[in-house]
């Protein structure tokens, strides 16, 4: 019994430590949010913290990774609620071959249509939830003149400042 209590603590102790790692974050964020070179040396722009196009096509990206034959240049377009008014075939191209570049999706061999990769869901998730949790809602809690309720980074954010008047006073610097 005692062997495989610590066999299933080993277990747990590894996927926290994978699943935790602050490098592979980081490598996975720099991975699509930075531009990169193709084969042939032409750069592809990075998706963009922040910009809207490039979070609508990573929230895309979480659906279609559900379509187990695929999805082509229309269904994009589609889904992104941009046909007919919206960009073209070809800037919707331009977006396809940006996420192809990132790694993000690959094309089906012999069709116009393509996939998800096992890793495209993953960075997905991850820019989208920094962009849902940290640019949106951050400085709104800082800007709103009238909160509704109280707001614990408004808070912070005031003792941070109390705090350094505090340690410049005491330091004798201008402040």
């Amino acid at each position: 019994m005692r062997e495989i209590g610590l066999s299933a603590h080993r277990r747990q102790l590894g996927v926290q430590r994978l699943s935790h790692n602050p490098i592979r974050a980081a490598e996975a964020f720099t991975a699509v949010h930075q531009p990169n070179l193709t084969r042939d040396g032409h750069r592809v722009a990075g998706l963009r913290l922040g910009d809207h196009r490039a979070q609508a096509l990573l929230q895309v990206l979480l659906v279609f990774r559900l379509l187990p034959r695929g999805f082509r240049n229309p269904d994009l377009r589609e889904l992104l609620g941009l046909a007919p008014t919206g960009p073209s075939a070809g800037q919707v191209s331009y977006d396809l071959r940006r996420l192809r570049a990132h790694g993000l999706i690959a094309r089906a061999p012999g069709s116009h249509r393509y996939r998800v990769t096992d890793t495209g869901p993953a960075h997905a998730t991850l820019i989208t939830d920094i962009h849902t949790r940290l640019p949106e809602p951050g400085p709104a809690q800082f800007t709103d003149p009238d909160p509704p309720a109280p707001s614990a980074l408004r808070a912070a954010a005031r003792n941070y400042r109390h705090a350094l008047d505090h340690f410049t006073q005491q330091a004798r610097f201008a402040a």
